[in-house]
């Protein structure tokens, strides 16, 4: 199997164009990532993960309707050719991150690999407990601020948090949670009082609730169909109502063994 047997065509976006413009072609396209393109150039790739750093930057008190794409773009990618076989193109994204163009110049780009083409293409044996991570969870109470849970998810460099309240998993905010929450903040309040306001804003208001979750037993493949199918991008892993893993699509592909 080599990259073009799994690449598909990337939603792309003008560098000019507005985040909010970005924000409603990712809905609508239910995607995390844009590529950003100028004059038929790749400029860099647009993520939720930039979107929800940079709405959230203090300096920004303009409307996202009034920024341009390029201020939140990022240079993580890389080029790969159409005959890349899968197994280099996983050990890839396990050291470098960001998304595979698959392009014949690295200039007129054929397609793209995410995390989540690789995991579909896959074929995973094992259970839960095989494929998640389990050391150093990160969470988050739904009392919080909103702040935080943006801080976290740049400290750590994580899309997605559990929710915990009295030590129960209650929910899962997201970066787009975030993203999409200071967008309509900064929209709606008047820049002279942001800054007081923003601290009303707090992880319950925004995250999802009931989040599906698997077991240890669980099926390494039924998770993987639920993430590649349904867009689930966390799959918290409880054992007897104690949370001891998650699943994401980069543990997953942290599982897939690579030749060094």
């Amino acid at each position: 199997m080599q990259a073009k047997d799994i690449m598909v065509s990337p939603p792309s976006i003008d560098k000019s164009a507005k985040i909010s413009n970005a924000l409603g072609i990712m809905e609508k396209k239910n995607t995390r990532r844009l590529l950003v393109t100028h004059n038929n150039e790749v400029v860099g790739i647009l993520t939720m993960r930039n979107l929800a750093k940079e709405l959230g930057t203090k300096k920004r008190t303009k409307p996202p309707s009034s920024l341009p794409v390029v201020t939140a773009i990022s240079g993580n990618f890389t080029f790969v050719k159409p005959d890349t076989k899968f197994l280099v193109a996983v050990k890839i994204i396990k050291e470098k991150g960001g998304v595979l163009l698959v392009s014949e110049n690295e200039k007129d780009v054929l397609g793209w690999i995410t995390p989540n083409e690789l995991i579909g293409a896959y074929d995973f044996n094992g259970q839960a407990k095989d494929v998640m991570f389990q050391k150093t969870i990160i969470t988050i109470n739904s009392s919080e601020r909103l702040v935080h849970a943006r801080y976290l998810m740049l400290e750590h460099n994580v899309g997605r948090i559990p929710v915990m309240e009295d030590g129960k998993l209650i929910g899962v905010i997201s970066e787009k949670d975030v993203a999409v929450a200071f967008q309509e903040f900064k929209d709606s309040v008047p820049d002279n009082h942001q800054e007081a306001r923003i601290k009303n804003l707090l992880v319950a208001d925004v995250m999802t609730r009931n989040p599906i979750t698997a077991t240890p037993s669980t099926p390494a493949e039924e998770i993987v169909s639920l993430m590649v199918h349904k867009n689930v991008g966390i799959i918290p892993v409880m054992d007897a109502g104690k949370l001891v893993g998650i699943i994401t699509r980069r543990s997953l592909i942290t599982s897939i063994p690579t030749l060094e």
